[in-house]
Protein backbone atom coordinates (compact mmCIF):
# COMPACT_ATOMS: atom_id res chain seq x y z
CA UNK A 1 0.00 0.00 0.00
CA UNK A 2 1.42 3.36 -0.83
CA UNK A 3 2.15 5.64 2.26
CA UNK A 4 1.64 9.36 2.40
CA UNK A 5 -1.23 11.41 1.37
CA UNK A 6 -3.75 10.35 -0.48
CA UNK A 7 -3.61 11.40 -4.37
CA UNK A 8 -5.73 14.59 -5.65
CA UNK A 9 -7.36 11.98 -8.30
CA UNK A 10 -9.09 9.90 -5.32
CA UNK A 11 -10.39 13.25 -3.61
CA UNK A 12 -13.36 13.56 -5.90
CA UNK A 13 -14.88 10.39 -4.53
CA UNK A 14 -13.91 11.86 -0.70
CA UNK A 15 -15.93 15.08 -0.95
CA UNK A 16 -18.67 13.17 -2.93
CA UNK A 17 -21.96 11.97 -0.64
CA UNK A 18 -20.63 7.78 -0.91
CA UNK A 19 -20.92 6.78 2.83
CA UNK A 20 -17.50 5.69 4.34
CA UNK A 21 -17.64 2.01 5.49
CA UNK A 22 -15.36 2.36 8.93
CA UNK A 23 -13.48 -1.25 9.79
CA UNK A 24 -12.50 -1.28 13.68
CA UNK A 25 -11.52 -4.02 15.92
CA UNK A 26 -13.45 -5.46 19.09
CA UNK A 27 -12.46 -6.52 22.10
CA UNK A 28 -12.31 -9.78 20.92
CA UNK A 29 -10.21 -9.53 17.59
CA UNK A 30 -13.08 -9.64 15.33
CA UNK A 31 -13.28 -6.97 12.54
CA UNK A 32 -16.83 -4.49 12.58
CA UNK A 33 -17.88 -2.73 9.51
CA UNK A 34 -20.39 0.21 9.87
CA UNK A 35 -21.53 2.36 7.38
CA UNK A 36 -20.48 6.23 7.90
CA UNK A 37 -21.16 10.17 7.35
CA UNK A 38 -17.60 11.43 6.84
CA UNK A 39 -16.13 14.66 5.55
CA UNK A 40 -12.60 14.90 3.64
CA UNK A 41 -10.87 17.86 4.79
CA UNK A 42 -7.67 17.47 1.93
CA UNK A 43 -5.57 15.15 4.64
CA UNK A 44 -8.13 13.43 7.48
CA UNK A 45 -11.12 12.26 7.35
CA UNK A 46 -14.19 13.33 10.09
CA UNK A 47 -16.43 11.53 12.04
CA UNK A 48 -18.91 12.27 14.11
CA UNK A 49 -19.62 9.17 17.10
CA UNK A 50 -21.85 8.65 19.69
CA UNK A 51 -19.79 7.10 23.03
CA UNK A 52 -22.27 4.70 23.18
CA UNK A 53 -21.86 2.77 19.86
CA UNK A 54 -19.60 -0.44 19.08
CA UNK A 55 -17.02 1.48 17.10
CA UNK A 56 -16.72 4.07 19.54
CA UNK A 57 -15.57 1.24 22.22
CA UNK A 58 -13.65 -0.28 19.39
CA UNK A 59 -11.67 2.10 18.21
CA UNK A 60 -10.73 3.41 22.21
CA UNK A 61 -9.37 0.04 23.23
CA UNK A 62 -7.59 0.40 19.50
CA UNK A 63 -7.57 3.36 17.85
CA UNK A 64 -6.09 1.54 14.61
CA UNK A 65 -8.93 1.19 11.59
CA UNK A 66 -9.61 1.28 7.99
CA UNK A 67 -12.50 2.71 5.38
CA UNK A 68 -13.20 2.39 2.48
CA UNK A 69 -14.82 4.57 -0.30
CA UNK A 70 -16.89 3.81 -3.35
CA UNK A 71 -16.81 6.16 -6.01
CA UNK A 72 -21.27 6.41 -6.39
CA UNK A 73 -20.80 7.29 -10.25
CA UNK A 74 -18.57 3.87 -11.14
CA UNK A 75 -18.27 1.39 -8.88
CA UNK A 76 -14.77 0.28 -10.24
CA UNK A 77 -13.26 3.11 -8.99
CA UNK A 78 -12.76 3.37 -4.99
CA UNK A 79 -10.05 4.24 -2.21
CA UNK A 80 -9.24 2.62 0.85
CA UNK A 81 -7.65 4.10 4.15
CA UNK A 82 -5.69 2.95 6.79
CA UNK A 83 -4.80 4.70 9.59
CA UNK A 84 -5.75 5.53 13.38
CA UNK A 85 -7.16 8.03 15.18
CA UNK A 86 -5.59 11.48 15.69
CA UNK A 87 -7.70 12.96 17.91
CA UNK A 88 -11.28 13.07 19.79
CA UNK A 89 -13.37 16.15 20.24
CA UNK A 90 -15.79 16.35 22.52
CA UNK A 91 -18.83 18.59 21.75
CA UNK A 92 -22.77 18.99 22.58
CA UNK A 93 -23.64 21.35 19.95
CA UNK A 94 -25.23 19.83 16.55
CA UNK A 95 -22.65 22.44 14.70
CA UNK A 96 -20.55 19.56 13.54
CA UNK A 97 -23.19 17.39 13.12
CA UNK A 98 -24.94 19.11 10.69
CA UNK A 99 -22.15 19.47 8.65
CA UNK A 100 -22.14 15.74 8.05
CA UNK A 101 -26.05 16.05 7.56
CA UNK A 102 -25.99 18.76 5.24
CA UNK A 103 -23.51 17.17 3.41
CA UNK A 104 -25.79 13.67 3.02
CA UNK A 105 -29.45 14.95 3.36
CA UNK A 106 -28.67 18.58 2.19
CA UNK A 107 -30.79 19.87 5.80
CA UNK A 108 -29.60 19.76 9.24
CA UNK A 109 -29.69 16.67 11.18
CA UNK A 110 -32.78 15.81 13.22
CA UNK A 111 -31.91 12.39 15.08
CA UNK A 112 -31.14 14.07 17.58
CA UNK A 113 -30.43 17.33 20.07
CA UNK A 114 -28.28 20.07 20.88
CA UNK A 115 -26.74 18.52 24.41
CA UNK A 116 -26.16 14.87 23.75
CA UNK A 117 -22.31 14.13 23.66
CA UNK A 118 -20.50 13.48 20.33
CA UNK A 119 -16.93 13.25 19.78
CA UNK A 120 -15.75 14.63 16.43
CA UNK A 121 -13.06 11.88 15.29
CA UNK A 122 -10.00 13.09 13.01
CA UNK A 123 -8.50 10.38 10.98
CA UNK A 124 -5.30 10.55 10.43
CA UNK A 125 -4.68 8.45 6.44
CA UNK A 126 -1.03 6.37 7.06
CA UNK A 127 -1.81 5.10 3.96
CA UNK A 128 -4.27 4.24 1.06
CA UNK A 129 -4.73 1.76 -2.00
CA UNK A 130 -7.34 2.51 -4.45
CA UNK A 131 -8.42 2.01 -8.40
Amino acid sequence: MPRGSVPEKYHAILKSRTLGHLATIDEKGRPQVNPVWFLWDGEHVLLSIRPETKKYKNLRNDPRLAMSFLDPLNPLHYVEIRGEVESWELYTTLEFVNQLARKYTGADFTAGHAGQERYKVTIRVDSWTGQ
